[in-house]
């Protein structure tokens, strides 16, 4: 982490104050004093500091990505190489640079939807429509006929090389399976799946044809309400929607992304379960009816095709997670609700025996 003092000097020595004037159109300067940490990782640094024109003043962020050895690649190439294509679902993009081994972005200040309200289940009506935008304008060819942009440095879900690692997950998920059900606390809540979760892995690592050929798109990969983003979460009508923190993103099955924003969100909302079922259903329709204004329909139902994404997710990434967590004393609250949602899906879509 930098000090302000040494970001100061740093922007001055690059001349960033110039190259933010040509990017933006008209004379700015940075308030030195309004620099601030907002966080810091190994992988990344991320600053908060004012522009100055000459009747306003107004935030922008500014994010190290330290060294190419944490994988940042992805998200750097979605803010440089891949802006023009997906520009109409970034925060704008002002400037990108390489400084050694370090790339730095400056971006716009967009606000998280996490902590500008109380979100209800009925707020995924206002985001869904930006969600299903974002894929259909991504969607097959879409993508593929910006093939000399986006590869070969995008991730393919359904490459050689993704495949491999899913199997090596899986292998891994097993592993921390049989050790965390030698754990006092966890022994009873594995037990009982315990079987049946090894015959399942041996069908993996793919479960559902269906899910592979219901359509792939760009997939954000990590849509929790942090990475969402909105300039007007008053409006009654769709919110315009920023995406942000990409390092996860792929092209995938498009319904990842509804499974990370809605199943995991009902996951932790404890007061949100009751009322599960109806929820589901409603953004399920919510999202089939907006995939379907731009043209693309599901040959398979759509709930059945929810249920698919969430345990092929769950049994590759979920469970994973959680055992991970487990082991290292950090948690593993989702634990539960997974094993049971994969008990009564998976009976339903006939690969939990």
């Amino acid at each position: 982490m930098y000090s302000a003092a040494e970001l100061t000097s740093m922007f001055h020595k690059n001349r960033i104050e110039e190259k933010l004037t040509a990017s933006l159109g008209k004379k700015v300067s940075l308030i030195e004093t309004s620099i601030q940490n907002l966080k810091s990782t190994k992988r990344s640094s991320i600053y908060q500091l004012d522009l100055q024109t000459h009747n306003r003043t107004f935030p922008i962020i500014f994010k190290i990505y330290h060294s190419t050895k944490y994988k940042n690649e992805i998200e750097i190439n979605i803010y440089s190489r891949a802006y023009p294509f997906l520009k109409e679902f970034l925060p704008n993009i002002y400037l990108v640079e390489k400084h050694g081994s370090d790339t730095w972005v400056f971006m716009e200040f967009v606000r998280q939807i996490r902590g500008q309200l109380t979100f209800t289940p009925d707020h995924f009506d206002l985001i869904i429509p930006a969600l299903a935008k974002l894929h259909a304008h991504t969607y097959e060819e879409k993508f593929r006929r910006e093939s000399a942009v986006l590869q070969p440095w995008f991730p393919m879900y359904d490459s050689p090389e993704m495949r491999k690692d899913r199997e090596k997950f899986m292998s891994n998920t097993l592993t921390m399976l049989t050790k965390a059900k030698k754990e006092k606390q966890w022994k009873d809540v594995i037990k009982p799946h315990y079987k049946s979760l090894k015959n399942m892995y041996k069908q993996g690592p793919d479960f559902f044809p269906e899910l592979l050929e219901s359509g792939f798109s760009i997939t954000h990969g990590d849509l929790h309400m942090q990475n969402i983003c909105s300039k007007d979460v008053q409006k009654p009508t769709a919110w315009p929607i920023q995406f942000i923190d990409w390092e996860s993103a792929k092209f995938a099955p498009s319904w990842f992304d509804m499974i990370v924003m809605v199943e995991i969100l009902i996951a932790f909302r404890k007061d949100w379960q009751n009322d599960a079922d109806n929820i589901r259903t409603r953004v399920v329709d919510v999202y089939t009816k907006e995939m379907k204004k731009h043209g693309i329909e599901f040959q398979t139902p759509p709930m059945k095709l929810y249920k698919m994404a969430y345990l092929q997710r769950t049994l590759e990434k979920g469970l994973h997670t959680q055992l991970r967590r487990i082991l290292e004393n950090r948690g593993g609250e989702l634990l539960p609700y997974h094993l049971e949602k994969i008990a009564a899906w998976g009976k339903e879509l006939g690969i939990y025996k």
